[in-house]
């Protein structure tokens, strides 16, 4: 109920734990987040396309046990809800960690830094789907759109990436503004289809407004960001030790995905995300209380073209080159698929999302042309078992409760809801 979902997001419960109770949960939270980091550094580590695969079978073991064990779950969500900041603080510290870890392996700290590019993207996304229920399949646009407006600018005008990073952006937005006006005519899967129809429109664009893109040759010897005549190429030396250049493009996408999750956030608990909120619930139901909900939408659709934009941006100043076969349709649908996954509406589980699909594919290349297959084969199983995403926020979460104890009574024959044993939250 949103009346629940405001009481739990807003009104701040007193802690009465002892200093001593609080020193304990945090050193088994903040054990708990080192193990699993720890097993996160294991799979990304392992070469070996078998191993690769036992690995996830085993985390596969482990959610489904995970899932079984609804103590287990309960102790967790009342831990991280009570020890937020000190969980959101280990995790920062271990993220900032990561790369120190691979010195000698630079090609894992840029995969590293490619996730927190895609996460960025999603958080996107996140805001048109998970916020306001927009079905958006050609979001490879707005990527394209940052990568080559801030590419083209630094490459033929000599802008600096830091104005090109916004820019980038802005481009993006103003696409997406485009393609929101005439496309919010339509609405639910019809909205898909023209997106998906925009996307593939916009991907010939690009290989043949040669003047702009420069066709299938694709933009070359993009410059890297730099700081006061310090390139992001150039290794690091402290001492005796020398950094991976990979390093800085990492901090740099790591910097920009927390941004993008501070921004999320605040849109998410504003009187903007909860008229979005309004609008992914029931439309018409926010028509009637005075929503503008054309307005909404276009700001939905602009605002997370605009964090595609930026991901784009930054993608094509990390590798260096933009070719169209960056931005195809695939592209638009492992981003989708990233959102869904991790559980549209959720921004931890689009971040997990993100993460999870883009290191996964990455680490089955040894598998060639079965590797996607096998990838899509998991992607079923997990929208057939767990549709909701991995990761749902606690409104889905709750109506997928309601759903299932609504067909156990209806199964059972009885008609009312007050079933004993219902939780209250669905009896609310």
């Amino acid at each position: 109920m949103p009346e629940v979902d405001f009481i739990d997001t807003q009104v701040a419960r007193e802690d009465t734990r002892t200093l001593a109770e609080k020193a304990r949960d945090r050193l088994a939270l903040g054990g708990c987040q080192v193990a699993l980091f720890a097993a996160f550094l294991v799979g990304i580590a392992l070469e070996d396309a078998i191993l690769v695969t036992g690995f996830l079978l085993i985390v596969v073991a482990g959610a489904i046990g995970w899932g079984r064990l609804p103590k287990l779950n309960s102790w967790a969500r009342n831990h991280l809800a009570r020890d937020k900041r000190f969980a959101q603080l280990v995790l920062i510290a271990l993220l900032v960690l990561f790369p120190f870890v691979f010195l000698d392996n630079p090609y894992l700290i840029h995969l590293g830094a490619l996730a927190a590019i895609f996460a960025i993207m999603a958080l996107g996304l996140n805001i048109t789907l998970g916020f306001c229920g927009l079905l958006d399949v050609g979001f490879a646009v707005y990527f394209a759109a940052g990568a080559y407006a801030s590419s083209q600018l630094a490459v033929i005008f000599d802008v600096s990436f830091w104005i090109g990073l916004p820019i980038g952006g802005l481009t993006a937005a103003f696409f997406g503004f485009l393609v929101a006006w005439p496309a919010l005519r339509v609405s639910d899967h019809y909205l898909a289809l023209v997106t998906l129809g925009y996307g593939l429109i916009m991907n010939l664009l690009h290989r043949n407004f040669t003047f702009l893109t420069h066709g299938t040759d694709g933009v070359i010897n993009i410059p890297p960001p730099s700081i006061f005549g310090w390139d992001f190429v150039t290794p690091i030396v402290i001492g005796d030790l020398e950094l991976p250049f990979q390093m800085n493009f990492y901090f740099l996408a790591l910097i920009i995905t927390v941004l993008t999750i501070f921004v999320s956030i605040r849109l998410r608990d504003s009187n903007l995300g909860r008229q979005w909120e309004a609008i992914r619930e029931d439309e018409v139901a926010a028509r009637c209380f005075g929503v503008n909900v054309r307005r909404l939408k276009i700001i939905a659709f602009s605002t997370g073209a605009f964090f595609g934009g930026i991901g784009g941006a930054v993608f094509a100043h990390m590798i260096g080159f933009v070719h169209p076969d960056n931005f195809v349709l695939l592209t638009s649908i492992m981003i989708l698929a990233m959102v869904i996954i991790g559980g549209m509406g959720n921004i931890a589980g689009v971040v997990v999302g993100a993460v999870a699909l883009t290191l996964i594919p990455e680490r089955l290349r040894e598998f060639e042309d079965l590797r996607m297959l096998l990838f899509g084969g998991a992607l079923v199983l997990i929208m057939i078992y767990r549709p909701q995403g991995l990761f749902p926020n606690s409104r889905r979460r709750r109506e997928l409760q309601a759903e299932k104890i609504n067909t156990l009574i209806a199964a059972s024959g009885r008609d009312d809801a007050e079933a004993p044993g219902l939780p209250d939250e669905v009896k609310v």
